[in-house]
């Protein structure tokens, strides 16, 4: 019987394995190769348009591989090229970086070798940067780097974590409000109380041990998807899409060694994004509880300092964190309408 079922699953296995569905290995693929990381750079969509979406994945520690396959993605990409790098230690990247590498001078550095191959391979396109939290505060330091904002034509900023040393103890206070009101709603009383009581005391957030306890309440809440019951399109890809695409389980695990140790608790760029000069566009949605929407405030008025204009926000009202899936249709309007306006 054991020997049976065996098979049965070996066969099942197999028939996954085979029932390969068209799409999966679209685009194009090349490694960057930097201070002992080994990192993946996959281009998919409209190479012919002549502007490419660099996408700056969030974490640290994320991925930009899963991503690729999200219906938002793939609207967006019959418009315009899209490159997803796996930044070090993250996604599907290889090599055994020196944990000493995780830093944010050593990210920018990589960043700046996926542009300038992009720059090469693809005969000098127009290139937008799309960072999504953590990828929007890696933007902000490249662009506020040397004149390395001369290769870039613009820059996409969505709910960055650019500014810690200010964001975190905001985003405690929303965990705080939180807590209180699952405490007047009698929901996981005990629970709650301790988690509002921990945000009562001001903890000191740039504590790493003080971060995770934080981040372990912060996941309970909704700060990153403002209505959790909310039907949204995620990635096209289960298992059977991991086994037959580009994709590996990596893409869920790889990141565990980076995190603990790449400490950006004390990053706080916002003096430095004055030095933006391209033109900008700041999304953040209106609930987010991970970097709240004082900080889009900070960001906007970051960027290039008060006296630059070329610069724009636009507000996701019934969105947390995860405006693109949230909002998908303003999300996608908005992106479009902001990359196009940058041909004129």
């Amino acid at each position: 019987m054991r020997t049976a079922i065996k098979y049965f699953a070996l066969f099942a296995l197999l028939l996954i394995i085979s029932c390969k569905k068209s799409g999966y290995y679209e685009g194009e693929h090349f490694f960057i190769s930097n201070a002992g990381a080994e990192m993946p750079v996959f281009v998919k969509g409209n190479i012919e348009s002549g502007t490419f979406i660099l996408f700056l994945h969030g974490g640290p520690g994320g991925n930009a591989s899963l991503p690729s396959f999200m219906p938002v993605s793939k609207e967006l990409e019959k418009d315009f090229a899209f490159a997803y790098w796996d930044q070090r230690g993250s996604g599907l990247s290889m090599g055994n970086p020196e944990a000493s590498t995780f830093t944010v001078e050593q990210f920018v550095d990589d960043l700046d070798l996926v542009v300038e191959t992009i720059r090469l391979r693809y005969h000098n396109p127009r290139i937008v940067f799309y960072g999504i939290s953590w990828g929007g505060a890696l933007g902000s330091a490249y662009l506020s780097t040397k004149n390395y904002q001369e290769k870039v034509d613009g820059f996409i900023c969505m709910d960055s974590g650019h500014n810690l040393v200010e964001g975190l103890p905001k985003s405690v206070e929303f965990v705080e409000a939180y807590a209180q009101k699952q405490i007047d709603q009698n929901v996981d009383k005990a629970y709650w109380t301790e988690a509002r009581d921990w945000c009562a005391s001001k903890p000191n957030m740039t504590v790493k041990e003080n971060y995770f306890k934080y981040d372990a309440y912060l996941s309970n809440t909704n700060a990153y998807r403002k209505d959790p019951n909310q039907k949204v399109q995620g990635p096209e890809v289960g298992l059977r899409g991991s086994l037959n695409s580009y994709l590996s389980l990596a893409v869920f695990f790889n990141g565990q060694y980076l995190v603990p140790r790449f400490n950006i608790l004390e990053l706080n760029l916002s003096p430095d994004m004055a030095k933006i000069k391209i033109p900008s566009l700041v999304i953040w949605g209106r609930h987010d509880g991970v970097n709240t929407i004082e900080m889009g405030f900070d960001a906007f008025h970051s960027i290039g300092g008060p006296d630059f204009t070329d610069k724009y926000m636009v507000i996701l009202e019934n969105s947390a964190h995860e405006g693109y899936i949230e909002e998908q249709d303003l999300f996608i309007e908005s992106f479009r309408r902001f990359v196009n306006s940058l041909k004129n």
